[in-house]
């Protein structure tokens, strides 16, 4: 125990505390509305809010490059303004019940513009507390290397606070940051905030965008679940939903995602319940492309996002891995709602504390997700033996209309490509009695997730439209050959020989069709 030393706390921990904490600028709209959803969440609470009456407004003005978030929560006394808003990691929440709890998010503003300001009253004061953080002294001060100061008294020096008249009635906390700088105008993108906003904050789905919401709230009743907070957080006049959608657009209009189905599971360690989860059904046609903003099974605690998108993926932030495959996350959308008590959102909210909870939180996830890597990989055999089947009954028809046309060059050719056709239709023989062993074993087993992937390629899948043509059935005259002079008829001989023997067989096909186009049937 040091009995003789006094420690200090300098300057620098301001700074890590509010601009060195995150990767990305826009986790101040989460640590804001979750400060936010905790004060609603107390109003209501104390009796001087409806659940229903609860809001929370962001306004972005990108020519005033101001952010400014207002709730009608609990809000904070007068007497209490400067040890709640002026103290660091002092926070009185219970980590336990509350989103935040550590009293260090609101400072995150410190790092992305010039002023921070917060205002706040409660209910029955006629006055408001005004509070504000000078971020452009506080960065003048961390850069001087000759200012030797410790945390607390730097705090002293780059906040000031004074009162304003109130309607007593009001109830509210706004936070204003105040000449955003150049350098973060990513603070100021109303589309890529909405975006952000509707995948991490504790908002409603969208019930008109999104077809599958009530099998997930069947699911959450049926196994009473502790139904997901949410929310009416708006952005400049907007109500913010979750951003799933069926079909989904990927940015760009070019390409669509067809969810076919939603599957919700309960996710359990050793019998115990440590959350739950769902997860959109699509064709897993490959991984979503970045584009895709709504991608990967995301992690919430509290309904809000713990971390980035691929929070749960594999990558070098994780030292276990959770996925056979790096890229298995990236197939998928939805969430993951972790249940468990004991799990604690580390200080960045980029994860959970590594603690016991954690790792069988991880255990869980492990399993649940080695089924998911066998689901993408079905889907992968299914599409396979769509594609072999369709592939054989077009090679089919190409040979029966080329035959019929007599357009072979000779019997050779026509030989040649009758192996080729009859190899397919073996192919597409076997896949068929593959899918239909897994129509069978998908039948057997209730397994609804790749059934409904599997559904979705059977109704587009022609069946096999007909064996090759027999062999005994080759005529022996009638092909092009005979009808050209010897002189050419020799010199395409030796070409054809030669194109056969140089390329591969796809190759040569297409090039013979082409010379073919030329000394062909008029």
């Amino acid at each position: 125990m040091l009995k003789d030393h006094e420690p200090i706390f300098g300057k620098n921990v301001i700074e890590t505390l509010s601009e060195g904490m995150y990767d990305n600028p826009l986790f101040l709209y989460r640590e804001y509305v979750q400060n936010s959803a905790d004060a609603i969440d107390a109003a209501v609470e104390a009796g001087v809010l409806e659940k229903d009456d609860g809001q929370i407004q962001i306004t972005i003005d990108s020519n005033k490059r101001q952010v400014v978030f207002f709730d009608n929560g609990i809000g904070i006394a007068k007497c209490n303004v400067p040890a709640m808003l002026a103290n660091i990691g002092n926070s009185n929440k219970d980590r336990l019940k509350n989103k935040g709890f550590r009293g260090i998010g609101r400072l995150g503003g410190l790092g992305y513009c010039r002023i921070v300001r917060f205002e706040t009253s409660v209910k029955g004061e006629s006055e408001k507390s005004v509070l504000e953080w000078d971020a452009d002294s506080l960065h003048a001060i961390l850069v001087d290397q000759r200012e030797q100061i410790d945390a607390g008294e730097l705090i002293k020096r780059i906040t000031t606070v004074h009162t304003e008249k109130a309607n007593i009635d009001e109830h509210f906390f706004r936070v204003s940051l105040i000449d955003i700088l150049e350098t973060s105008d990513d603070l100021l993108d109303v589309e890529d905030v909405r975006k952000y906003l509707s995948m991490v904050a504790p908002v409603p789905f969208d019930y008109q965008r999104f077809r599958f919401v009530s099998e997930i709230e069947a699911f959450i009743k049926e196994n009473r679940l502790p139904k997901p907070h949410e929310y009416q957080v708006y952005l400049n006049g907007d109500e913010i939903r979750k951003g799933y959608a069926t079909p989904l657009v990927i940015d760009g209009g070019t390409k669509t995602v067809d969810v076919l189905d939603v599957v919700c599971r309960l996710l359990k360690h050793n019998g115990k319940m440590v959350g739950w989860y769902w997860f959109c059904v699509s064709r897993f046609e490959g991984v979503l492309p970045k584009a895709c903003w709504q991608r990967c099974i995301r992690l919430r605690k509290s309904n809000i996002q713990i971390g980035e998108a691929d929070c749960l993926s594999n990558h070098p932030k994780r030292g276990q891995a959770l996925w056979k495959e790096d890229r298995g996350n990236n197939y998928f959308m939805g969430e993951i709602h972790a249940l468990d008590e004991r799990l604690i959102p580390n200080s960045r909210r980029d994860y959970f504390n590594q603690d016991v909870a954690c790792r069988e939180f991880e255990a869980a996830l492990a399993d649940e997700f080695l089924q998911l890597h066998s689901l993408y990989h079905k889907a992968s055999e299914i599409r396979s033996s769509a594609q072999i089947i369709q592939r054989a009954n077009d090679e089919l028809k190409a040979f029966q209309k080329k035959d019929r046309a007599r357009e072979f060059f000779d019997s050779k050719e026509r030989e040649r490509e009758l192996r080729r056709v009859e190899e397919q239709v073996k192919k597409a023989e076997r896949a068929s009695a593959g899918l239909d062993r897994m129509r069978k074993s998908l039948a057997d087993h209730d397994e609804t997730p790749s059934a409904v992937v599997f559904d979705a390629y059977d109704r587009e899948t022609p069946k096999l439209s007909a064996s090759a043509p027999a062999k005994e059935t080759l005529p022996k005259s009638d092909f092009v050959k005979d009808t050209l002079p010897n002189s050419t008829r020799r010199v395409l001989d030796q070409v054809f020989a030669v194109v056969d023997a140089v390329l591969p067989p796809e190759d040569a096909k297409l090039l013979r069709a082409a010379i073919m186009k030329r000394f062909g049937r008029k």
